[in-house]
C-alpha cells in the first residue's frame, strides 16, 4: 500500500501530521530495529498526541502532545537504533541539543546516532523503518509539516523498504 499526500497550507496540512503521528505511534507499539530520520532541517515538533495516556513508553512525559526528540529517545529506550541525519545549519542546533540531553538523561546515548553533514549537500528527506519508508520533499519542521507546499509518499512494499534501508545504512550507518 502506498499513500501520496500533496499538501499546502490550505489543503491536507493536518493529514501529514496525522500520518507522522500514526507512524510514530506504530513504532511505539512495535519498535523497529533501526529508524532513520533524514531531514536537512529538523525541529522538535509535536508529533504524537498522548493526552489519553495511550502509550506506556511515553508515561515519563505525561498526558500531552509529545515532541519528536522525546519519541526518538523513547524508541531508543525500547531498543531501536535511531539514526538522525541533518545538516550543520544553526536551525538544527536546538533539536540536536535537546536530543543529546534526553539521550544522556535516559541512558541511551549508544542507541542514538546524529550524523551532521557539514557541507550542506544533504537534501534527502525520509523516515525509514523496518516496515515503511516515508519519502518526499518535506523537512521535519513546523513549516514543512504544516505550512509549506510539500509532497510525501508512504511506501510499504517490502522490496522498496529493503532497498531504502540498505541505502540509509550505507549512507548513515545504523543496523539492518
Amino acid at each position: 500500500m502506498n499513500r501520496v499526500i500533496r499538501k499546502s497550507k490550505a489543503q491536507s496540512a493536518g493529514e501529514v501530521l496525522d500520518l507522522l503521528g500514526a507512524l510514530f505511534a506504530a513504532e511505539l507499539v512495535k519498535p523497529s530495529r533501526c529508524l532513520w530520520l533524514v531531514s536537512p532541517w529538523i525541529s522538535d515538533v509535536e508529533v504524537v498526541d498522548n493526552r489519553g495516556g495511550t502509550y506506556p513508553a511515553l508515561t515519563r512525559y505525561g498526558r500531552r502532545r509529545i515532541r519528536l526528540a522525546e519519541i526518538l529517545t523513547s524508541l531508543a529506550a525500547e531498543g531501536t537504533q535511531v539514526v538522525i541525519a541533518t545538516t550543520s545549519d544553526a536551525h538544527n542546533d536546538t533539536f540536536r541539543r535537546r536530543i543529546e540531553r534526553l539521550t544522556v538523561d535516559m541512558r541511551v546515548t549508544d542507541q542514538v546516532t546524529i550524523v551532521v553533514n557539514g557541507t550542506r549537500g544533504l537534501h534527502t528527506k525520509a523516515v525509514t523503518s523496518d516496515d515503511y519508508a516515508l519519502v518526499g520533499s518535506m523537512n521535519i519542521t513546523y513549516n514543512g509539516i504544516l505550512l509549506n507546499e510539500e509532497q510525501v509518499e508512504l511506501r510499504r512494499e517490502p522490496t522498496y523498504v529493503a532497498q531504502a534501508r540498505m541505502d540509509a545504512f550505507d549512507r548513515f550507518g545504523g543496523v539492518l
